[in-house]
């Protein structure tokens, strides 16, 4: 009797005990959702930060690909906040500000409000030759090709020695099968290698340029010039799939 007695006890903890751990586990995942819901549903820096701590201790010391997803979504909804809280007080943002929001908005392809954005600093700073070539790459993107050959025609009007828009110009011109002239802007655009401020193997895939050059100059039909730059492109570029359709 002692014995069945025991056995109906331990049988109990045990049962408590899952329950209880399920009953835990099943809070923890609605506390999770609702903290995500409530950030959705109220986007403020503090609701943000509750749900941005929730999750990353969530994985703390495990692997958790759900929190790791949602924690995506979150950063993904909060920089869409701030970007449009940015677009809302343009009058209130410097240059630079106003430079930087306007890149960020071109690296995740939103070139419309990127452009906007372009055209208030070429009008509060004209001079200013960055704004104009990266308003020409938006424009580029954005199929804009008139567009952006004046604006990248602009950035180096304003600076000549500006390399990377000689190299872009020369792109779009050749998306526009302009080749002649794509080939003439980029050679110029060469001669300021490494004379302008800004350090060109930072600002332009040396690669793909020799690529487009190699292309422009077998289009000129001047093969003694391209065969010289598929030897350089067979040095930097090697083991690369575009050199298999050329050699």
């Amino acid at each position: 009797m002692k014995k069945t007695l025991f056995s109906f006890i331990i049988l109990a903890i045990v049962l408590t005990i899952g329950m209880t751990a399920f009953t835990g586990s099943a809070v923890a995942e609605e506390k999770a959702k609702s903290l995500f819901s409530i950030y959705l549903g109220d986007k403020t820096t503090e609701n943000f930060l509750k749900a941005f701590e929730h999750y990353e201790a969530e994985r703390a010391d495990t692997v958790n690909h759900r929190a790791t997803v949602i924690l995506s979504y979150l950063h993904m909804k909060e920089m869409e906040r701030n970007l449009a809280l940015l677009e809302e007080n343009l009058d209130d943002l410097n240059n630079k500000n106003l430079f930087s929001t306007a890149n960020l908005l071109l690296s995740l392809e939103k070139f419309d409000r990127a452009i906007a954005i372009y055209k208030v600093l070429n009008e509060k700073s004209p001079k200013w030759s960055c704004p104009w070539r990266h308003r020409g790459e938006a424009h580029w993107k954005n199929k804009e090709y008139d567009d952006a050959v004046m604006s990248l025609e602009m950035a180096i009007e304003t600076r000549e020695t500006h390399y990377d828009a000689y190299t872009q110009l020369s792109e779009v011109l050749f998306d526009m099968k302009e080749y002649e002239k794509s080939l003439a802007t980029l050679e110029k655009g060469f001669t300021y290698y490494g004379k302008d401020i800004e350090d060109p193997d930072e600002e332009v895939d040396n690669v793909a340029i020799h690529f487009l050059y190699y292309d422009l100059l077998k289009r000129a039909g001047r093969d003694e010039d391209a065969a010289k730059i598929l030897i350089v492109l067979q040095k930097i570029a090697a083991g690369d799939e575009r050199l298999k359709e050329i050699e």
